[in-house]
């Protein structure tokens, strides 16, 4: 694996391959349901705060340890086509910060509900619905524009990474399905589609580090 391109060790990026989607399926498998109307989903929240918080917490715990990962896959892709590679590195870093701000706007809400003042936490997710999300769209766009970039790269050939890449792809779409239609278990299913890529991008570069440290005789 080159390590100079990625900024990263491979083990380190390997590692970050498995446990940080580990986490963001962790918690997406005890998220609540969602809704896109304000009053439902702050008594959806209220009546289940706790999971509803800490679900976001390992979201976002999860997403900042996808850093290594995507650092270290851009940088395979990069070694095929290098456009695509170094562009969807930098829409991956992007929507690190935007969902990271989803994220952490959530167990905000979280608290709010759990306090017992539905009225102020209808009002705070309307503001954000309305005006902050706009403007963190661009952020959440990245991330899908960024994985479909990266797949194009790793997939365009025959090759042992096809798979897994498409399997990444499968897994964002199917959460790109979550955020349009509200629905958790759409997501529940691309993250472990996610972590299955993961594990699977894993082992491949473990196996050719290994190779390229102890080389055949």
């Amino acid at each position: 694996m080159n390590a100079r391109r990625s900024g990263v060790g491979p083990s380190i990026g390997s590692t970050s391959l498995i446990v940080a989607p580990a986490l963001m399926s962790a918690g997406d498998l005890m998220h609540p349901p969602e809704s896109w109307d304000a009053s439902a989903q702050v008594a959806i929240i209220s009546a289940a705060a706790s999971r509803w918080y800490w679900a976001h917490l390992l979201l976002l715990v999860g997403i900042l340890l996808f850093v290594p990962g995507f650092l270290v896959l851009t940088a395979r892709a990069a070694d095929r086509r290098p456009g695509l590679g170094y562009a969807s590195r930098v829409l991956l870093l992007a929507s690190v910060g935007a969902l990271s701000a989803v994220f952490a706007f959530e167990m905000t809400l979280g608290s709010f509900a759990a306090g017992g003042n539905q009225g102020a936490a209808v009002a705070l997710l309307e503001t954000f619905s309305s005006h902050v999300l706009i403007a963190l769209l661009p952020g959440l766009l990245a991330f899908f524009v960024g994985v479909g970039l990266l797949v194009a790269s790793l997939a365009s050939t025959s090759g042992p990474y096809r798979w897994p890449a498409l399997c990444l792809e499968l897994g964002a779409l199917f959460i790109l399905g979550e955020i349009v239609a509200a629905k958790v278990i759409l997501s529940q299913i691309g993250n472990l589609l996610i972590l299955l890529a993961g594990i699977w991008f894993a082992r491949m570069f473990r196996s050719r580090d290994r190779a390229s440290t102890h080389p055949a005789a």
